[in-house]
């Protein structure tokens, strides 16, 4: 094995969003203990009360800071060095991007990362890119563009991605809207669009090839022209995700939305009706598919 030309960690652990809850939590509740001495306390008690609650709240606000920097330490798991750049994911395996299929790379903040700094994107050679790899001293912006540029040879490239954000590939006369807290997808359109729109879920199964570890699925983006314009990537990834704008799954079960999709469609009454079908993703992850068949 190589030496390591540059070498950091990514924690895995330390989401900063939690740490911004729990801050806010030690504010506010300082704020109702405060408010309670106000109302209730005996004056006499009032002064020492709130002087008492500065230290306390000083002291929970230091013990949530320094939880949250302990859950960041660990050894160094992202290492770049003659051979490719390595990483070992959350069961401690080791996976890696030769160097001969790096064609490029780019660096900037990016929002798929769990932290705001800035994020590298390799560009691979089979056409896939990279999931973003946060960037922890000693990696700087500096340092990794100095080991990828001068001693790889590798140019940077622009932001593929970002230039394409207003690309799509197929547009269609759908609504849709995603409530990630109930799990459920609602499809709106004629007949004959849910058919066509729901046809392309197995189109991009059969199309789009799996990446390898590490990189980005690849996805069809649809463009939906009903009502309120959105998009909407379709992606073939080994993993199922839903969210807002995204639809991830296996072959499996992008074939399996089409299947149940055309068949709710078939059963649903004429000329306006609304049906549903679940999608399960996986042990006690069920989403479900609401369509609201329309005329016209």
């Amino acid at each position: 094995m190589s030496q390591p030309l540059l070498s950091w960690r990514v924690p895995t652990v330390g989401d900063p969003r939690v740490l911004r809850i729990a801050l806010a939590q030690v504010g506010l509740a300082s704020v109702v203990a405060a408010l309670v001495l106000l109302v209730a306390a005996p004056r006499e008690w009032l002064v020492p009360g709130l002087l008492g609650l500065i230290p306390l709240a000083v002291f929970m606000t230091f013990w949530r800071w320094s939880g949250y920097r302990r859950s960041l330490s660990g050894d160094e798991n992202v290492w770049i060095d003659e051979d490719g750049l390595h990483w070992l994911d959350a069961a401690g395996e080791q996976n890696s991007f030769r160097r001969d299929d790096i064609t490029g790379f780019h660096i900037g903040r990016h929002v798929d990362t769990l932290r705001p700094v800035p994020s590298l994107t390799l560009h691979l050679a089979s056409g896939f890119e990279s999931q973003p790899i946060e960037l922890h001293a000693p990696a700087t912006t500096d340092a990794v563009r100095n080991v990828l540029g001068q001693s790889w040879q590798i140019a940077e490239s622009a932001d593929i991605e970002a230039a394409r954000s207003s690309d799509y590939d197929t547009a269609v006369s759908v609504y849709g809207e995603c409530h990630e807290e109930f799990q459920e997808w609602h499809w709106e359109g004629t007949r004959q669009e849910l058919v066509h729109f729901f046809s392309l879920f197995a189109i991009a199964a059969d199309d789009l090839p799996l990446p390898p570890p590490g990189a980005k699925p690849a996805a069809r983006v649809i463009s939906l022209t009903r009502r309120q314009p959105a998009r909407l990537r379709i992606a073939h990834a080994p993993n199922a995700h839903m969210e807002s704008g995204l639809v991830t799954a296996p072959g499996l079960i992008l074939r399996e939305i089409t299947a149940r999709a055309h068949a709710a469609l078939a059963s649903a009454g004429s000329p306006v009706n609304e049906t549903k079908f679940d999608v399960p993703l996986g042990p006690k992850n069920v989403w479900t598919f609401h369509l609201h068949v329309k005329p016209t």
